[in-house]
């Protein structure tokens, strides 16, 4: 299945907040955050202000972040534009 840019836009920003949701829920599978991790880099273009808002890249406070900003934040650094 091909999708447009809006369409992997809005699909890789449910993946994301469902993936959170795992981490949050301690049900997060390891296999899936590489699949994960595939995508956003491959479209990097399209994803990253969904990698730079989960990301959090301005807050230093572990308490004011999100379950998935670590994994976020690994993203970020993979990709210097971010």
């Amino acid at each position: 299945m091909d999708l447009n840019l809006e369409e992997k836009f809005a699909l890789m920003i449910i993946i994301v907040e469902s993936y959170n949701d795992a981490i949050s829920g301690n049900k997060a599978e390891e296999n899936i955050a590489e699949l994960i991790k595939y995508h956003l880099i491959r479209d990097v273009n399209i994803h990253i202000n969904t990698i730079c808002y989960w990301a959090k890249l301005d807050e230093d406070d572990i308490e004011n972040v999100f379950a998935i900003t670590p994994f976020m934040r690994e993203i970020a650094t993979i990709d210097k534009t971010l």
